[in-house]
């Protein structure tokens, strides 16, 4: 009789609801979220902001003060700061003590002035390093690039920020002036101008400051976010002072500097929050988080990477960034993040920076490259201990691969092979001081 022909499953696939879409993509969400541990990195700059911000301010104030024709642009950025970035209730307070702390140390010697100026680019450096570390950045900008920057920030940001906020003003309150109240839509739209400005901080924030491509898109949803966010815990966090003065019946006079610091602490969430949602953004929008919770996964993985990275060498090797193997493979960038690392510590792969774009080449000539220590990295360490105990788990191994059907009463029957095995593994779960004092008498 001839043999029938294999059925041929002609069924459509299963498709995924967007409710379950949602669901996979805020868990992934949650996911990343919890593994930067944002809670603790908020805390730290807050930290370093404390140390930070009346060294900031007092080089600020000596530019302004230079430089009286800047001296409007100061009042608009100062204003700008009170009014947009820090509840009502004590932004008047907090203001005037950083003014006036910022006051007494612009009289320092030289010598005081080099220390603000350094703990002013440690505040920046402390940010450049968080970003960079939000969006998985293995290798920074050179030191001296990076010192460049800082000061170019320290010395052009608040003169160019106060400039914009300042014509923005003067826009706003003349054009309001002629409209009066003929448009509502037309009023609203320019004393939303702050907003905006804000919301575009933030975006160029996103972009410029990760040693990283970041598509102007993503760092604007991720701006108009974090300003939204902003705006809500501002009005929150008044609503809560005035309505529940815990902190003013407490502490009293000394009430502004625990408000600062929870305010500080939360705007500084929210930035983080901001930030890691522009990076997860495209893998949100490419879907690249495939589940590898399997036995050998990362094995698979570290093959397919080498294969993608070998495919790619001609015919010059340009190398791929992070992003582009998480394209190619449908794998979560932080996942191939640190297995890239691990493999450029076995001497696999290397990585290169062009355009300050940071890529991945194959480092080792895969002719005379041997499998072995992908194996023992990734799978299974055949000279883990080298006991009797390792060698028997390997030749379960390979009975396994050579008769998958292979069954536990096979393994059970063959007392010899199990009950070295068991004994071994018993062995070396043995106290350490135990193992001393076997070795010490043998010894003997």
């Amino acid at each position: 009789m001839p043999t029938p022909a294999p059925r041929v499953d002609t069924t459509a696939p299963t498709q995924r609801s967007w409710w379950d879409n949602a669901k996979d993509s805020a868990a992934f969400i949650l996911k990343r979220l919890l593994q930067r541990n944002l809670t603790q990195v908020a805390s730290s700059l807050t930290f370093t902001t404390i140390l930070a911000i009346v060294p900031l301010l007092a080089v600020i104030l000596a530019l302004f003060t230079a430089f009286p024709l800047f001296d409007d642009f100061r009042e608009a950025l100062q204003g700008f700061l009170t009014s947009n970035l820090m509840p009502e209730a004590v932004s008047e307070n907090i203001m005037d003590y950083l003014n006036q702390f910022a006051a007494k140390a612009s009289s320092l010697t030289a010598v005081g002035s080099l220390f603000l100026i350094v703990t002013s680019i440690m505040l920046i450096s402390t940010i450049d390093e968080t970003f960079n570390a939000i969006w998985l950045v293995s290798e920074q900008r050179p030191l001296a690039q990076r010192i460049l920057v800082y000061w170019a920030i320290i010395s052009l940001g608040p003169i160019v920020a106060g400039a914009s906020i300042w014509a923005s003003t003067i826009l706003a309150r003349e054009s309001l002036g002629y409209i009066g109240n003929l448009s509502v839509l037309a009023s609203f739209a320019l004393s939303a101008i702050p907003l905006a400005l804000t919301a575009l901080a933030f975006s160029a924030l996103f972009v410029y400051v990760p040693n990283r491509k970041v598509l102007w898109r993503d760092a604007i949803i991720g701006g108009i976010a974090t300003t939204f966010a902003l705006e809500v815990l501002k009005q929150g966090f008044a609503f809560y002072l005035t309505q529940f003065p815990t902190y003013t019946l407490i502490y009293g006079a000394f009430a502004t500097l625990p408000i600062f610091l929870m305010w500080m602490y939360l705007s500084w969430m929210v930035v983080l929050l901001g930030a890691s949602l522009v990076a997860i953004m495209p893998n949100l929008r490419r879907r690249n988080w495939v589940s590898t919770k399997h036995a050998g996964a990362s094995f698979v993985n570290a093959l397919s990477l080498l294969q993608l990275l070998w495919q790619q060498r001609t015919p010059l090797p340009n190398g791929m960034n992070v992003d582009e193997i998480s394209n190619y493979l449908k794998r979560d960038p932080a996942s191939l993040s640190s297995l890239l690392k691990s493999l450029k510590k076995m001497g696999f792969v290397v990585n290169t920076m062009e355009n300050e774009n940071e890529k991945w080449v194959l480092a080792c000539d895969p002719a005379i490259t041997p499998l072995a220590p992908l194996v023992d990295a990734f799978l299974l360490d055949r000279h883990q201990a080298d006991t009797p105990a390792s060698t028997c788990m390997v030749k379960l191994i390979d009975a396994t691969l050579a008769n998958p059907s292979i069954t536990l009463s096979t393994l059970f029957e063959k007392s010899d092979l199990f009950h070295q095995l068991s004994q071994q593994i018993q062995k070396n779960m043995l106290l350490p001081t135990q193992h001393q004092g076997v070795n010490y008498a043998q010894s003997q």
